[in-house]
């Protein structure tokens, strides 16, 4: 027997009119991430449990920006153009030459919805094996703007109404449709042939397929998810109540993979942020694309990390920056009001106050001093500076690079260095310090 196939069509064409942007609405980022790409991702990550067929993004005319996004970042998408803003209906049926004579099920999601879960698709997909057509709904506190599912006696679907069309009854029903479905291939583009434009807001709804089902006596399932997972993105206040969320998810997960977070809600992740166990977090932290974090690092209060790497046993902040490119091996300190780019700096090694390190490699136990800067760029080029094991920066220095310091060397406090330090030396750079008798005012 031929295993079942699913794909997916993810409907991605509206315009986005209130996010008031010159950016697409679906990459408009939530935790670090655009909002398409958390629905592509949770698709993609369900893969080793079903035969995943297609997984199709219906876009809109002016929509190269977002086409682009997911060619750089995705493999196996397939963009369908959406002519006409025509509605979800002929948003769908745009996908029908991609799904001619096809016999799998099709799972239908909105292109504005970042938090829709695993368990959300799972359910769908087990629905769509015992129903040919399925929706998926959740109960609302607030059901104001929602569409109402009418379920009949049996509990399956009945019917959905729109807001706008509810009677003073319907309205108070708190069954809500998510506007994601799962159906028979075949059957999606025979009911939508059938599907009318509604002339009043030149539109062909998605919801009447279920309208159409029931009149050819169709039975319709129904699995249930959290509200919040059908959260869709459609001004900055959906942008900001989905960053939310998604911030209470993750400090969730971070915490059950032995993280200590001292004010949970002071600390924001991104979505890709790697931590491991006995981590501590201090409040107002901060973290950009590309973290991972070893075990036993203690962040203290209002750092800023992104693009960095951070091995076991490392001490960072208060009030640190560490930038893109930066490497932190074993046991580290970067202490307060430090800044950190592009650099590898090695294990034992301190960088404890009031410093900027840029594109450069430190070596094992070297202490960096208060104030010292490493001037990288000249203007027209970003230059490396190598310092080596067991040195000594002295404080209020500046390495103007390209420039080499060897092993077990010293540089004086307040030096200006500018040529290359050989091993185990002392490198001074000062003015003569003059001191004059004070006069005396008459």
């Amino acid at each position: 027997m031929q295993k079942e196939r699913y794909s997916f069509i993810i409907l991605a064409a509206g315009k986005g009119t209130r996010m008031k942007s010159r950016r697409p609405k679906v990459l408009h980022e939530v935790a670090g991430e655009p909002i398409i790409s958390h629905i592509i991702s949770t698709i993609f990550s369900i893969k080793k449990r079903i035969d995943l067929d297609k997984v199709v993004v219906v876009l809109g005319n002016e929509s190269k920006e977002i086409e682009l996004f997911i060619k750089d970042n995705f493999d196996g998408i397939d963009i369908v153009i959406q002519k006409e803003q025509l509605g979800t209906a002929d948003a769908v049926i745009s996908t029908k030459k991609i799904f001619k004579n096809y016999k799998g099920k099709i799972i239908v999601l909105c292109g504005d919805t970042p938090l829709i879960s695993i368990n959300l698709l799972l359910d769908l997909i087990k629905l769509s094996n015992n129903y040919k057509i399925g929706l998926s709904g959740f109960k609302a506190k607030n059901p104001f703007g929602y569409g109402r599912v009418i379920l009949n006696k049996f509990i399956k679907v009945k019917a959905i109404v729109e807001e706008s069309d509810a009677s003073s009854f319907e309205k108070k029903i708190d069954l809500c449709n998510s506007g994601m479905y799962a159906i028979n291939g075949k059957l999606l583009f025979s009911l939508l042939s059938k599907v009318k434009l509604n002339t009043k807001k030149n539109e062909m709804y998605l919801t009447d397929i279920i309208y159409l089902a029931n009149k050819e006596g169709i039975e319709i399932g129904i699995s249930y998810n959290k509200e919040i997972e059908s959260l869709g993105v459609n001004d900055r206040e959906g942008l900001a109540m989905a960053e939310k969320e998604m911030q209470i998810i993750l400090r969730k997960k971070a915490m059950q993979k032995g993280a200590t977070l001292i004010a949970p809600e002071t600390v924001f992740f991104c979505k890709d942020t790697k931590i491991s166990k006995d981590v501590y977090i201090g409040p107002n932290v901060v973290f950009g694309p590309g973290v991972k974090i070893g075990e036993g690092v203690k962040i203290e209060a209002f750092c800023h990390i992104e693009g960095v790497t951070i091995k076991k046993d490392c001490i960072i902040g208060p009030f640190a920056r560490l930038r893109p490119g930066t490497v932190l091996e074993s046991s580290v300190k970067v202490g307060n009001f430090v800044e950190v780019k592009k650099s590898k700096i090695k294990k034992g090694a301190k960088v404890n106050h009031l410093s900027y390190i840029g594109d450069s490699d430190i070596g094992n136990n070297v202490n960096v001093g208060a104030g010292v800067i490493t001037c990288n760029y000249d203007g027209v080029n970003k230059n490396k500076t190598k310092i080596g094991n067991n040195s000594f920066i002295g404080s209020n220095v500046s390495l103007v690079a390209p420039i080499k310091v060897g092993s077990d060397s010293i540089i004086g406090a307040g030096s200006v260095i500018t040529k290359n330090v050989s091993n185990n030396m002392l490198a001074v750079e000062r003015n003569k310090q003059v001191t004059v008798r004070k006069r005396n005012k008459k």
